[in-house]
């Protein structure tokens, strides 16, 4: 990590961090609209843009075009229906 710190100070403008709660929302918006099963670690990208902390942020909110990639399909139906039932 010492390492890899100066260049996240250098290339990084902001990190946005998220929720369990919006990961999940994330995964389920993913299925919803998208028809596709995306695991918890492959919905975070997707949470993030969905977020508040997004939409407020002055280095981003002028964003027109955002790349996200959506990734996993290593997920357990039961798990993430149970996790969506739950929010």
């Amino acid at each position: 990590m010492v390492i890899i710190r100066p260049v996240v100070w250098d290339l990084v403008d902001d990190i946005i961090t998220v929720e369990d709660k919006e990961i999940v929302e994330a995964m389920r918006y993913c299925y919803e609209i998208l028809k596709v099963e995306i695991e918890p670690s492959g919905a975070i990208g997707l949470a993030a843009v969905l977020s508040d902390s997004f939409k407020i942020n002055p280095y981003l909110k002028d964003a027109r075009n955002i790349g996200i990639v959506l990734s996993g399909g290593n997920v357990d139906l039961g798990v993430l229906w149970e996790s969506l039932n739950n929010r």
